[in-house]
């Protein structure tokens, strides 16, 4: 399954880039620290599922939020931030997010949920 990573911290995409490649299944394809490189890049990539920050060097992941589910098919998106207030959490669920974590306590959740969707992305491959 191919990831994603859109966040502007450095330190935060490394380790986040190292957790997911420990998950089975699970290669990190890219990343991006900005709204319209991100999008971009997802366009051209096409990632299975994207881990998305709202807070970007330029722009917001609202945006690209927006952006991305409009693609046919759209990728899993998995929301992590240090934003988790009810307003964030109810407009990315408007927007289509699959799951909305707080970075403070909430990797272990996402990778839990990369788990799940790399195991059923290789249940569909070994039934094609």
């Amino acid at each position: 399954m191919d990831v994603f990573v859109v966040d502007d911290s450095a330190a935060m995409r490394q380790r986040l880039t190292a957790a997911l490649e420990e998950v089975p299944g699970v290669h990190v394809v890219g990343w991006a620290d900005g709204a319209d490189e991100a999008t971009a890049t997802i366009r051209r990539l096409r990632p299975h599922l994207v881990v998305l920050d709202l807070k970007l060097a330029q722009g917001s992941g609202l945006f690209v939020l927006e952006a991305i589910r409009r693609l046919d098919p759209p990728p899993t998106v998995i929301v992590l931030t240090n934003y988790p207030h009810e307003q964030y959490r109810t407009r990315c669920a408007e927007l289509g997010a699959d799951f909305f974590f707080d970075k403070a306590a909430g990797l272990d959740s996402l990778l839990e949920a990369c788990r799940s969707a790399a195991g059923a992305a290789e249940e569909l491959g070994n039934h094609a």
